[in-house]
């Protein structure tokens, strides 16, 4: 089945964009895979479901925080996902994937929305919850997790050494 948002992220190949643009999309193309998403219920039992609604409270706008608090309830099962959902425009969303199976508690639980199973989604990154707790720790807030990684590897390929952090100091003069 073709990927509408697949198809929106080649067009963008398309446009004037400097060289590493042009990479980041073409790299995120190359790992991009659409996924089915399916009903909480479908993995999670009723005291799970009542555990999300409880502890985390998904909330409307908050799909990084939404996926990310997700993964940390159920560290062993649950991985967090970057990636993109078509309801009405392609838009950047987070979600989880548990098992072999992917849910989107933002759309089910704080939207409400009954048609969300019916939306295209397309993932780029799956991390363990170790993973988004060290690079939340890092960034100070929820998501650009795939990028974040994405920029760490280019660096890493580049020979590039990480900026050096506030409050230390970097050798130089003052």
């Amino acid at each position: 089945m073709e990927s509408i948002i697949i198809e929106e992220m080649r067009a963008f190949l398309r446009l004037d964009l400097n060289p590493r643009q042009h990479k980041y999309f073409t790299d995120t193309i190359d790992v991009a895979k659409r996924v089915e998403v399916v009903p909480v219920s479908e993995v999670f039992d009723e005291r799970e479901i009542e555990l999300i609604r409880r502890i985390i409270r998904p909330e409307k706008q908050a799909c990084y925080r939404n996926a990310h608090l997700l993964t940390l309830l159920f560290p062993d099962r649950v991985r967090y996902c970057e990636g993109k959902t078509l309801a009405i425009i392609p838009i950047d969303h987070a979600f989880n994937r548990v098992g072999d199976k992917y849910v989107d508690i933002t759309f089910e639980m704080a939207l409400k929305d009954d048609g969300f199973t019916g939306y295209e989604y397309v993932v780029f990154g799956e991390y363990p919850a170790g993973i988004i707790e060290t690079i939340t720790g890092q960034t100070g807030y929820y998501g650009e997790i795939y990028r974040f990684c994405y920029c760490a590897e280019q660096m890493a390929l580049e020979k590039i050494p990480p900026a050096i952090p506030k409050g230390t100091t970097g050798g130089g003069t003052q």
